[in-house]
């Protein structure tokens, strides 16, 4: 058996990733080749019984914040139970990605007794689509039900947004400044611990400075999607951008995804409530903008947003009956649906913020809900999500009805505007 050159990691270099010399750190290459076995592991589908490392090697080049950074690994099978990986890291900063500099390179040995059975890598090539991310779901984003807490999707596709604006401006001299407006993303299959993700792109509309990207969170284990995103972007638009933009989604793409077809999104059951909360507005959570919440702009991430109402949605069940006791009681957890974000204003760091939250409807087994993130220093609506989400069974991993005294406690906070 023998692959070479299959990308096995896609992300952005963090400011933590950084020394005081503006090299990357060596623990930071370390985990993103630790993100690469593990990716060979769950595409060979193969359990591995040893992990040898022979040798590491590190080149000392100046790295920035937020840059994109991959992984390209080499398999080479030297006997039936001995596979040899070489990795190599390389930081994109090339039109063509065979000018990239390599920032690192490793070589292990992996002892399995199934590496002697036929493997066969599923790679799809297509038009018209872009793979900006590649990365593993780790402990700390998964949550107490046990899988990826919906704060790390969002957290995620906007890094691999990122990571296609990086390769844009790689055709341009300035770097483009560009504003998410609103963001929608439908769940469809948990991810767990260990999974390896996949983001990949397509252009839906680019026109009067907004482009609007339709994306999938893929699976690579389990081969599906596990959500689905589409987003609004505004920039300045002109000529020479849109031309980069489509030229690039037009070559030619390698991705591990099985469903090349983008569809729309199902439109919203109703329309949508006012962009200030209700007067019966319970809340939810408070919360400080701080320097970890940042993003690549120096304002709150959307990671940071999501997980404030991340937070939020537990406050609100915990009122209506579904608190800490009552859920381990019945072994009960909770699971979104369907995520509607619009942004109106920046969070700054230092900003103290308040997320107030209504129920819109309240059906036999989902529930449909609004926060509104307030500034309080000014009263200013920084964003509103509207969510569908419903309570389930941990153990079966099915969604459950909604018990009568918690709709009781709900239908006190209808919207009443």
């Amino acid at each position: 058996m023998y692959y070479q050159n299959i990308e096995t990691f896609r992300g952005l270099i963090k400011p933590s990733d950084i020394n005081d010399f503006s090299f990357l750190k060596k623990s930071c290459s370390s985990k993103f080749f630790e993100s690469a076995t593990q990716f060979i592991k769950v595409i060979l589908k193969i359990k591995i019984d040893t992990e040898n490392h022979i040798e590491a090697e590190h080149f000392d080049l100046l790295t920035f914040e937020h840059m994109t950074a991959y992984v390209r690994s080499d398999l080479i099978s030297e006997a039936k139970d001995k596979l040899k990986v070489t990795h190599k890291l390389y930081l994109s900063n090339s039109i063509d990605s065979k000018d990239d500099e390599i920032l690192s390179k490793q070589n292990l040995i992996l002892i399995s007794q199934n590496i002697h059975q036929p493997m066969k890598i599923d790679i799809n090539k297509s038009r018209g689509i872009y793979s900006a991310f590649k990365d593993l779901v780790r402990i700390e984003d998964c949550d107490e039900m046990s899988h990826m807490n919906v704060q790390y999707y969002f957290g995620k596709h906007s890094d691999a947004i990122k990571c296609l604006f990086n390769k844009i401006d790689s055709f341009t001299e300035e770097k483009i400044n560009y504003k998410i407006l609103t963001e929608r993303c439908i769940f469809s299959r948990e991810v767990h611990l260990n999974s390896v993700l996949e983001i990949v792109f397509k252009v839906k509309h680019a026109e009067n400075d907004k482009l609007l990207l339709l994306s999938k969170v893929y699976s690579i284990d389990h081969k599906n999607v596990s959500a689905y995103f589409e987003t609004s972007i505004s920039l300045d638009l002109n000529k020479e951008i849109k031309k980069i933009i489509l030229d690039l989604f037009s070559s030619n793409c390698s991705t591990f995804l099985n469903e090349l077809e983008f569809l729309n999104l199902r439109p919203l059951s109703e329309n949508r409530p006012p962009k200030y909360y209700s007067r019966n507005a319970f809340i939810s959570c408070k919360k400080a903008v701080n320097t970890w919440d940042l993003d690549h702009q120096s304002m709150g991430s959307s990671q940071f947003k999501i997980n404030c109402v991340s937070d939020a949605a537990t406050h609100l069940f915990a009122y209506c009956g579904a608190d800490f006791n009552w859920r381990n009681k019945y072994d009960i957890g909770s699971a979104a649906l369907d995520y509607s974000v619009r942004y109106f204003k920046e969070a700054q760091l230092g900003m103290a913020v308040t997320t107030y939250t209504n129920f819109t409807k309240i059906s036999n087994k989902t529930l449909k809900f609004i926060h509104h993130m307030v500034e309080d220093s000014t009263g200013d609506v920084i964003m509103d999500i509207e969510i569908v989400a419903v309570l389930f069974d941990l153990k079966k991993r099915k969604s459950v009805v909604v018990p009568e005294e918690f709709r009781l406690k709900a239908s006190k906070l209808l919207i009443d505007n």
